[in-house]
């Protein structure tokens, strides 16, 4: 597949996370940023091509290029490291997706599970939006998320889930377990029901408004991680 632009191709070649086959570069743009990424490229043993601007226009499907494509594989699944998890259940849509990535990554948050879905269509999409944190985070695809889950609940994980029931407690008075995996739903139909099952505590956002609509996912997950990393921070 093809990417494009600078931050994508930058977060691609540095982060290992994609076997890099070439980047294609415009041979007349020497900012210091592109004479950084033909540096890396290079040291990192990439072909690297050097091109006339309307070759590349040529190869690139969007006008936003700025002159540097790169053509990659899909997205290498991760090893976790310790500390919070985030599963994103139905959230497809790769403007969300992404900007929930950026969020997640600036906070801290370093662990990203996936509902299994095709991305490999939006992975140029995903890189953009998120402004190459798709690449820097953790990333792996939940083959069976029950299943995937459930083990992370045996490894002592408390699991929260974003959902607003009978049961359901304030965010805002939750003091949130050293441990923490956090379930969030699209916008479409939320958690499954089966996954609800796992969760230890469900939560809800109380507004500060007579507000009647529901948040997005990706204004749930703002919420959700700026307290995280206000509690975390205390420690």
């Amino acid at each position: 597949m093809i990417i494009e632009g600078a931050i994508a191709v930058k977060a691609a070649v540095l982060n290992g996370k994609r076997d890099i086959v070439k980047v294609y570069i415009d041979k007349d743009k020497k900012t210091k940023d592109f004479n950084f990424i033909r540096k890396s490229v290079r040291n990192k043993g990439i072909l690297l091509l050097e091109w006339e601007r309307s070759q590349i226009e040529s190869l690139a499907s969007g006008k936003s290029h700025g002159g540097i494509l790169a053509e990659v594989s899909e997205r290498k699944d991760d090893a976790f490291s310790d500390g919070d998890i985030f599963y994103l259940d139905g959230i497809e849509d790769p403007f969300n997706l992404g900007y929930s990535m950026r969020t997640l990554y600036a906070l801290g948050v370093e662990n990203l599970l996936l509902s299994p879905w095709e991305r490999s269509s939006m992975e140029g999409q995903l890189l953009k939006s998120s402004a190459g944190a798709y690449d820097m985070l953790k990333v792996k695809t939940a083959k069976d998320p029950y299943t995937e889950i459930k083990s992370f609940k045996e490894m002592g994980y408390h699991i929260y889930g974003l959902y607003r029931g009978q049961d359901s407690k304030d965010i805002f008075d939750t003091v949130f377990a050293e441990k923490a995996l956090f379930l969030l739903g699209g916008e479409k139909r939320g958690i499954s029901a089966q996954l609800l099952e796992l969760c230890d505590e469900t939560l809800y956002i109380s507004y500060g408004s007579d507000f009647r609509n529901a948040l997005n996912a990706s204004g749930a997950l703002d919420v959700t991680v700026t307290l995280l990393r206000n509690q975390r921070r205390r420690k």
